[in-house]
């Protein structure tokens, strides 16, 4: 009898295994292990995130975008041994070719009202916490920080330096694909700058409160 129980046990158990980590694979052939999902994966893909109907529109309105740059990059690529002026040229062309595909670009096109309101949200506890540190961070070693008149496809100015945002800022927002990423403007504006093109894609103001 207590044999019996135990079997009985075991197979409980192993029901149990299968009920929690495993799932029917459709063509019959047993049991396989979902794929992990990543922590910015979940907070979009989640029914229960109230913000992921916002999340989603981001990455949508931001791939657009990034598959156009792309597509212009492949067209005409950077050598690998090219030199700094060619990079440069080549960097002034392909700021040419965004404005003209996207000469009615303007503010909001993916920062829109919901999703600068949904960063602000983001960020705003990490100010709270540490403003004193976060304003730091947002400065040069020199103490110089980026005065930039902020417009969509208009370049950074050589003359700025490229303001990085604080560690702690960036860990509350989305991960960007590295074809651009996000900088600083006068300690308060977010912007979102295309790294190969060096133009401004977009930008929040007085993001950082």
């Amino acid at each position: 009898m207590a044999e019996l129980s135990r079997a009985v046990l075991a197979l409980f158990f192993t029901v149990g295994l299968f009920g929690c980590g495993f799932t029917a694979n459709d063509q019959g052939k047993g049991p396989t292990v979902p794929k992990p999902v990543s922590p910015e994966q979940k907070a979009i893909a989640s029914p229960d995130n109230p913000d992921s109907a916002i999340l989603t529109d981001f990455n949508a309105r931001l791939d657009n975008y990034v598959k156009k740059q792309r597509a212009l990059l492949k067209d005409s690529p950077i050598p690998k041994d090219a030199t700094p002026a060619q990079v440069k040229s080549r960097q002034e062309t392909l700021a040419a070719e965004l404005r003209t595909i996207r000469k009615s670009a303007k503010q909001g096109d993916i920062f829109t009202p919901a999703v600068a309101s949904l960063f602000k949200r983001l960020m705003y506890p990490e100010v709270k916490e540490q403003p004193r540190e976060t304003k730091q961070a947002l400065e040069e070693e020199d103490g110089e920080t980026a005065q930039v008149y902020l417009k969509v496809n208009a370049p950074w100015p050589a003359s700025e330096p490229l303001t990085t945002v604080p560690a702690n800022l960036l860990a509350t927002l989305p991960q960007l694909p590295m074809d651009v990423e996000y900088r600083i403007s006068n300690k308060r504006h977010l912007v979102m700058r295309d790294v190969d093109a060096n133009i401004i894609v977009d930008y929040i103001y007085n993001a950082i409160r």
